[in-house]
């Protein structure tokens, strides 16, 4: 069924953001004069740079103890070593994250303002002393950490500890560990329950109207798990998460840093909006970003809020650099609608998957109306890309594992099985190469399937590491697929044309590997889960560098959950590099779009008669 609204009561600054569009495409009929235009407008689409008048802080980094107590590994480690400092302007609600090197910090390219500093070390309280910075001024602001009563939130083991080994356990790695992974949903963390609780919890998977009571799909597919497997998996988590157990962890590995690499990068944090209207804090909840190629705007699929964020890069003040789409929902008081996965066509128009509604959404960013498509099968549309045609692809989670394609002419949605016999496949990440084959990873199947559109055929390729959970893939461009193994505890390339796949083990303990994305110089970038970290795996040399996401918790431990348990969720669950470099990302409990950039904490130089 076809549903089409119109949000212009929602939309806010539409016809600036018309006239920008309409600039961009009459640059773009203009042949060869799209190179100078365009760099000329991309030149001043980043919100930090004052061409040239950027200010300046820069500071030193003390503390009263040298070293910290790691959250990772619990080991002392150094504790003015690749020290992350902050700097948040209130007025505009951005916050600017640097590393030290050498205790020393810098932060270049700063509009005027008034900025709280702090720094972030496990187990460590900073001060926060205030700058007032005028246009061109260098400023100095240092910053002293004082150590906190050395406490680890929980005991930290090794995974045959905490996951005892065993028939029931390799069950479980192979047919529900692929969604849950070490550090994403853990049992361990949702633990401390009897057997009553967790049989409620394992029936939850099975609920014919989803683990959120509203999508009408099952978690799980109940063809998949026979019942006998479901009681002995209540009966291992009773004992290895009993009750009155104590909390344990992970034990991990202390990342090596490179400070030099580090102090060139910046994380900057553009707050979202506040909640709309009925809704709370607790709400905002983002998930897929993308930024258009049509416009200085970067989209974001806000699924707690029901509507899509279009935010201009080109604009510093809050919250006028946000234009917000909210989604009619059809169901409103039953379900959520729940934009999940997000893209754009080649008409600009932005895709959506609404993992609660079983629907695509479409939006014209122009006009603000809204057309939903309702897939043939009940599902949980996920992840969402547009092929050179215009055609929407679209992999469906639960129940009924699919691929969907919505036709860019005819509007209608066709439904793939491409392994019929995994009747758990879970498809999740999904991309489309430069031949238009479609690629998705089945992270309960632990398989990669690739539709070819020439031959109308699916191919299935297991992956070496059995079970390996794959969860996002990207391509490079060679064209060689690329894709993060949850589990499998490696980073894997499936050779299109021989069939072969390489695996590249994880230097480290239990990575959590998420996402994976090919930037513009085929770095394959991995967020890794258990660390809360953004990995660049150089493909020449086949070693990573490290940066740590800027939030309070490295460990992303921090979200919430139910009963008391802590669930993570400062993590990014999907990255998207623009035309200048930069890396943007959301968040489950980030309430922050993030421009992440490797080489951006430099020096602007300075323009002739500056």
């Amino acid at each position: 069924m076809l549903r089409f609204y119109f949000t212009g009561a929602h939309v806010r600054g539409g016809m600036r953001w018309f006239m920008r569009k309409q600039i961009l495409k009459t640059i773009l009929a203009g042949g060869l004069l799209i190179v100078t235009g365009f760099l000329l407008w991309a030149s001043h689409s980043s919100a930090q740079t004052a061409s040239g008048q950027g200010a300046t802080i820069s500071g030193t980094v003390t503390a009263n103890r040298d070293y910290a107590l790691s959250e990772a590994s619990g080991k002392h480690i150094p504790a003015l070593y690749a020290v992350r400092v902050r700097a948040r302007d209130a007025e505009r609600h951005i916050i600017y994250t640097v590393f030290t090197n050498k205790g020393h910090y810098q932060i270049y390219n700063l509009p005027p303002g008034t900025y709280q500093m702090s720094a972030l070390q496990d187990g460590f309280d900073s001060t926060t002393p205030s700058v007032d910075l005028k246009a061109g001024e260098t400023k100095t602001a240092d910053v002293a950490l004082k150590v906190k009563p050395d406490k680890l939130r929980a005991e930290l083991v090794d995974f045959d500890t905490l996951y005892p080994p065993g028939a029931t356990r390799d069950y479980l790695m192979n047919n529900c560990m692929g969604c849950h992974g070490f550090e994403h949903i853990p049992w361990h963390r949702i633990g401390g329950r009897d057997e009553d609780a967790w049989r409620r919890a394992v029936g939850r998977m099975f609920d014919m109207d989803g683990t959120s009571r509203h999508t009408g799909v099952p978690q799980v597919n109940p063809a998949a798990i026979p019942e006998e497997k479901r009681e002995d998996i209540i009966k291992y988590f009773s004992e290895a998460f009993s009750l009155d157990g104590k909390p344990r962890d992970l034990k991990l590995d202390d990342l090596p840093l490179d400070e030099a690499a580090l102090s060139r990068a910046i994380n900057i944090e553009y707050e979202l909006p506040p909640p709309l209207p009925g809704k709370k804090d607790e709400d905002i909840s983002s998930h897929d970003v993308w930024p258009s190629k049509f416009s200085s705007t970067v989209y974001v699929a806000e699924m707690g809020m029901d509507s899509i964020q279009g935010m201009d890069t080109q604009r510093l003040d809050y919250p006028g650099r946000f234009r917000t789409y909210v989604l009619p929902n059809p169901d409103l008081g039953h379900r959520e609608v729940g934009p999940h996965g997000i893209t754009q066509a080649k008409d600009g128009h932005v895709y959506t998957a609404e993992i609660d509604e079983s629907m695509i959404g479409e939006l014209d960013p122009e006009t603000g109306k809204v057309t939903h498509y309702e897939t043939p099968t009940r599902s949980t549309p996920h992840t969402i890309r547009s092929d050179s045609k215009g055609n929407v692809w679209f992999s469906e989670m639960q129940g009924k594992s699919k691929i969907g394609k919505l036709d860019a002419v005819t509007k209608k949605i066709t439904e793939y099985d491409p392994s019929p016999s995994d009747a758990n496949a879970h498809y999740y990440g999904l991309t489309v190469d430069q031949k238009d084959r479609i690629w998705a990873v089945g992270m309960t199947s632990h398989k990669i399937v690739g539709y070819d559109p020439k031959t109308d055929k699916w191919s299935v390729y297991a992956t070496p590491t059995q079970p390996s959970g794959p969860r996002r893939l990207t391509v490079d461009s060679k064209g060689k697929v690329w894709f993060s193994e949850h589990i499998g505890q490696a980073l894997g390339m499936l050779d299109p044309d021989s069939g072969k796949i390489t695996e590249y083990k994880d230097p480290y303990s239990y990575f959590g590997g998420y996402e994976c994305y090919a930037d513009s110089q085929d770095n394959i970038w991995v967020t890794l889960r258990s660390y809360g970290v953004l990995a660049k795996f150089d493909q020449k040399t086949k070693k990573y560098t490290y940066f740590p996401e800027p939030f309070p918790d490295i460990m992303g431990r921090e979200h919430p959950g139910p009963h008391g348990t802590r669930m993570g969720g400062l993590y990014p669950p999907k990255i998207e590099q623009d035309a200048q470099g930069t890396f943007w990302y959301a968040g489950i409990a980030m309430h922050t779009l993030t421009a992440f950039k490797p080489e951006g904490n430099v020096p602007t130089p300075q323009r002739a008669g500056n």
